[in-house]
């Protein structure tokens, strides 16, 4: 199976409401060597009953049928919008049932990532980090310090950990703004260099209030 990897997303929080943003790349690593994988255009937000959640790490993962020899590979947006359609929320039994998938096959060595974030009553929000892998499953919830939790390239990550203001803005839909135009401006500096920029635009981001 190639190796896919995803580009950037982060959830952040305002005092009235969280914003999630992604870029819309999806990459491929073959023989070390990183291209866009055109045939792929993954969803990387999903919006459900009082909360939203990006992925990051690998976008198809090889499910092993039980009753054949054969494994199947299957997009994790087909997982989560099934889980959805369902139950219209992200809870631990989609995370119990993602990491039985993953561990049907050892090949999935890639881990899966999200960055959830959910709204407990007004004016209080939760981010949380899930990470589903081969065998293991964890999860973190961000401190009250905690203001934005980021995946994926680390330059980018790097960039959005060194903005001190991103903590002190109180309005979501400023708050939005400003992480929106960050990412667009990054994306644009790392198109003019030399190396593989695995982030791109167009950026999409979403307020939940």
């Amino acid at each position: 199976m190639r190796n896919f990897i995803m580009s950037f997303t982060g959830i952040f929080k305002a005092k009235n409401g969280i914003v999630a943003v992604v870029d819309s790349k999806a990459s491929r690593v073959e023989n070390g060597q990183s291209f866009e994988d055109i045939q792929r255009n993954p969803e990387k937000l999903f919006i459900f009953q009082n909360g939203i959640a990006t992925t990051i790490g690998a976008n198809q993962i090889l499910v092993q049928n039980p009753f054949e020899f054969s494994s199947k590979v299957i997009a994790i947006e087909d997982l989560v919008y099934e889980y959805l359609h369902l139950k219209n929320i992200l809870d631990a039994s989609f995370f119990q049932s993602l990491l039985v998938k993953m561990t049907s096959n050892p090949a999935n060595t890639e881990p899966v990532n999200f960055l959830v974030g959910r709204k407990i009553r007004q004016e209080e929000y939760i981010l949380e980090h899930h990470q589903v892998r081969y065998c293991a499953y964890s999860q973190r919830l961000a401190t009250p310090m905690e203001h934005f939790f980021t995946g994926g390239d680390e330059k980018y990550r790097e960039h959005f950990d060194n903005l001190p203001y991103l903590s002190q803005i109180t309005s979501v839909d400023v708050l939005q703004k400003t992480v929106a135009k960050e990412l667009d401006g990054l994306i644009q500096y790392y198109d003019q260099q030399s190396e593989y920029n695995p982030v791109g635009k167009p950026v999409k981001s979403y307020v939940l209030r």
